[in-house]
């Protein structure tokens, strides 16, 4: 009993101690800032998607992932590490940030040039198409800006993010049901996208001044190279991650129809829009692992053995939960032209949970510094999708896809557990023979 009594009060002062409470505040206000952007571009997007019907939604979800296997050359896997050498190198923050910004900006503008020329090889005589590939390309050069939110989240001031995240939000939902009811077309609603980025990348960078801090083009050769040392594994790993994310929706747009690419996305959307929630809590609280990393091993196990388990069962509920009601969340959000998409839901929502280990796993590897496990899988991973794809599409159309996506995915993690595995046989053997 008195043991009982002991762990209890040790534990409300843990709660008490200011460095908890200093995460669990910035968790807080980043998983408020997620769930308002989010909420109101999910919602006011399944209002876009009634709005431009099957056909139209196809179209406006090809360009998206068009662009968006492309977005890993604007980010050179700078993201994957800013956070970490802010904490680690207080003293240099400034010249960090600002570096990652040049070579993100230089990746931004590389972004908008291989975009738009690749897009008349694979797309062709629709110059529509090519236009909006072209206009929503263009988002990824004002993203390198976005380096101040890792100074943010390394800070613990996730208010910042969800201060520019309501504003831009609610500024852009505003304008795509003025777009919806005024019956713009589909490019329209491309502009508005690129009119987020920039709102909210104009109020991130008034608040990084506010808060002492500079952004500018001051690039630190010699840290950049070390930089771009440490991210090259990343670069590789978020294109594999972005191939077999997004490469489904642009493989059915070209095997199949934009009506059928529609449906699928529509399937996807309510499948993926709870993602933010184990990535918020890795982010948020990576801070608090990378420290007890630096204090204390068991500390630092334990840590990351409660954020696994919890994720892990986050994931699940919510897996069985849009299994259950995928008709009904279908019908309600996107109507019955949609109807299709619910056999969509209930095989890519279980995808969700091989997701959601993937994040916290490769939390831990980035801290250990085994970001080459982190590549390897990934690029396993994206060999599956797309193998899959190829062959599962043509026979089962949507459905083929939506199994090869979930398959593709269980193996990530399934890889990077084999690999730590064969890396600790073969540790415990070199010391064997030594």
């Amino acid at each position: 009993m008195e043991k009982a009594l002991n762990l209890a009060r040790l534990a409300k002062e843990k709660i008490r101690h200011p460095g908890f409470q200093k995460y669990f505040k910035n968790m807080g206000w980043a998983f408020a800032g997620r769930v308002f952007a989010l909420g109101a571009s999910f919602i006011v997007g399944a209002m876009v998607a009634r709005y431009l019907g099957p056909e139209r939604y196809g179209v406006l979800n090809y360009v998206l992932s068009f662009v968006t296997i492309l977005a890993f050359l604007a980010n050179l896997g700078i993201d994957n590490i800013l956070p970490r050498d802010i904490i680690k190198h207080q003293d240099q923050k400034e010249k960090i940030i600002n570096t990652a910004f040049a070579l993100k900006l230089v990746g931004g503008v590389l972004v908008v040039i291989i975009s738009t020329c690749l897009a008349f090889f694979v797309v062709k005589d629709d110059n529509y198409t090519n236009a909006l590939i072209f206009i929503y390309s263009i988002q990824t050069i004002f993203l390198s800006i976005n380096v101040v939110d890792s100074y943010f989240i390394a800070e613990a001031k996730n208010k910042y993010i969800f201060i520019g995240q309501f504003i831009s939000t609610t500024l852009v939902s505003v304008l795509k049901l003025y777009l919806i009811f005024a019956g713009f077309g589909t490019g329209w609603f491309i502009t508005a996208l690129l009119f987020e980025v920039l709102v909210y990348s104009s109020i991130a960078m008034i608040i990084f001044r506010r808060d002492g801090m500079k952004l500018k083009l001051d690039l630190n050769i010699a840290m950049a190279k070390e930089m771009l040392r440490d991210s090259w594994p990343f670069i590789l790993t978020s294109a594999f991650a972005i191939i077999y994310t997004r490469i489904d929706q642009v493989i059915i747009g070209k095997m199949l129809s934009n009506q059928a690419l529609g449906i699928y996305a529509a399937g996807v959307k309510p499948a993926e829009v709870w993602y933010f929630i184990p990535a918020l809590i890795c982010s948020s609280l990576f801070p608090a692992v990378m420290n007890a990393k630096m204090i204390d091993q068991k500390t630092y196990i334990k840590r990351f053995k409660g954020l696994l388990y919890s994720i892990f069962g986050l994931s699940f509920a919510v897996a069985l939960f849009e299994f259950i009601f995928a008709k009904y969340i279908v019908l309600f959000l996107f109507g019955e032209p949609f109807l299709e998409a619910a056999g969509i839901i209930r095989i890519y929502t279980w995808a969700g949970i091989a997701v959601a280990v993937i994040m916290v796993i490769q939390q831990y590897l980035t801290i250990e510094n085994k970001s080459m496990i982190i590549m390897f899988s990934s690029l396993v991973g994206a060999a599956v999708n797309i193998v899959l794809n190829i062959l599962l599409i043509p026979k089962f159309e949507i459905t083929g896809s939506a199994y090869a996506t979930l398959i593709s995915y269980f193996c990530i993690p399934l890889i990077i557990v084999a690999m730590l595995s064969i890396n600790k046989r073969m540790k415990a053997r070199r010391l064997q023979i030594q």
